[in-house]
């Protein structure tokens, strides 16, 4: 068990890429470390908010990407 988990251990948690012994470590710790608890719940927050944003590329970027393309076809 680790003195202290860092984000990136909370991430990989949230994410379930942490080996099944590393899970029951970390929701130990989440269980008796008010301050891990409150940051992985900022995490979740975090991670929910990106997973509603909408990517789009800008309309520039798709043009010059067309236009390499459309480059490339006549060379090949």
């Amino acid at each position: 068990m680790h003195d202290s988990y860092t984000q990136n251990d909370l991430i990989l948690f949230i994410y379930d890429e942490v080996p099944e012994k590393e899970k029951f470590n970390i929701r130990k710790a989440l269980e008796t470390d008010p301050d891990l608890y409150f940051a992985y719940h900022q995490l979740l927050q975090v991670i929910g908010n990106l997973d509603t944003l909408n990517y789009e590329p800008h309309p520039s970027s798709v043009e010059l990407v067309l236009e390499h393309s459309h480059h490339e076809e006549h060379f090949h």
